[in-house]
């Protein structure tokens, strides 16, 4: 595929999560924001001035279609996705997809092959794998500072607290139909995932319990995972709503903790700063190393998202993560749900992409 001299990119979606995906675009010497899109024609003319964007449209199929653009970021809803990606893909755009990929797995399927079909780049975006310190985190754990790796522990904890985000947004996470699955294990949840496969590799079996708050938020949550190089991992999903968060952002944090056979490497923070305390612990030799001066603002994830997007496009190289990624890590949603549903442990080699 040819590199591109410039990336010269549309927003199709302006909603609260926006504030963050562009960082990486504003910023970028060889980045222009063309246009902008949002079906409220007031948000999207507010986010043309705010961005510095030439113009703005409320129909995706006119951004898609506008010849000055060469790549588009999609922020829609979830049941949105696949029409949005087969729009861009037919205009010959390249895509950057918010997570979740889709809501059904054949619709993953077929954003694959449309973007392969108009040989276009295709990327599932999340912001966690570009987080600094759960790189460094991997880099360590590559380079054998702990030795061989054991267990992953990953924790999120649901809090008050945070940036206002308004009402209709929350609300279409809590319809299964239109978000696809639950708000916590599934659509936050899939950043976790994501880490849990960033970390070390493909999963093989799955066993997961879930209860719901208030009817309808998915926690407490506990889901485990064996993988397929051995080790096992756990994820802890709990909400306390009358803890308050110092983060600028969502009221949550995370924790994920890699234990091996000489040491343990924790990242302490991501979303928000439930504690101040250094973002990433090395525990080796009888000795902690506090690693505190690292870019650890969870917004510094999506800048480096978007910046590794463009320079991916001016390289002309296929960008982290491939729709194959995303596909993965739906599956591993799935088997999530059906472990839940069945109330037994899933193989992920048992399911099919026609499995909903």
């Amino acid at each position: 595929m040819e590199k591109l001299d410039r990336v010269k990119i549309g927003i199709i979606g302006c909603g609260r999560i926006a504030d963050l995906n562009i960082l990486g675009y504003l910023d970028h010497p060889k980045c222009d924001l063309i246009a902008v899109c949002d079906l409220s024609e007031d948000l999207a003319r507010q986010r043309m001035k705010e961005w510095g964007a030439r113009k703005y449209y409320t129909d995706f199929e006119k951004l898609v279609s506008d010849p000055e653009i060469n790549a588009v970021e999609i922020l829609l809803p979830h049941r949105l996705h696949l029409p949005a990606v087969l729009s861009a893909a037919k205009a010959k755009k390249h895509i950057s997809l918010q997570k979740p990929m889709c809501v059904d797995l054949w619709e993953g399927r077929k954003m694959i092959e449309a973007a392969k079909e108009a040989g276009v780049w295709f990327r599932v975006t999340e912001n966690f794998i570009f987080y600094p310190p759960y790189r460094l985190q991997k880099q360590f754990l590559d380079s054998g500072e702990i030795g061989e790796p054991l267990s992953v522990n990953i924790r999120l904890c649901g809090a008050a607290g945070g940036w206002w985000v308004p009402l209709k947004t929350w609300l279409w996470r809590l319809d299964l139909q239109e978000c696809g699955g639950t708000p916590s294990v599934y659509d936050d949840g899939y950043h976790k995932l994501s880490i849990a496969k960033f970390l070390l590799g493909e999963i093989d079996t799955v066993k997961t319990w879930i209860d719901f708050t208030f009817g309808s938020v998915d926690t407490p949550a506990l889901v485990s995972w064996k993988y397929k190089s051995g080790q096992v991992g756990v994820w802890e999903v709990t909400t306390a709503p009358n803890l308050l968060t110092n983060g600028k952002y969502y009221g949550a944090d995370e924790w994920v903790e890699v234990t091996g056979t000489k040491g343990v490497l924790t990242a302490n923070r991501c979303t928000s700063r439930l504690m101040e305390i250094p973002p990433l612990v090395l525990y080796k030799d009888g000795k902690h190393l506090a690693i505190d001066d690292l870019r650890d603002d969870w917004g510094d994830s999506f800048h480096d998202a978007g910046w590794h997007f463009i320079d991916s496009l001016l390289e002309g190289k296929q960008p982290l993560l491939t729709g194959e990624d995303g596909l993965y890590l739906m599956k591993f949603w799935k088997a999530i749900w059906k472990s839940h549903s069945e109330n037994r442990e899933i193989r992920m080699d048992d399911l099919g992409e026609d499995d909903r």
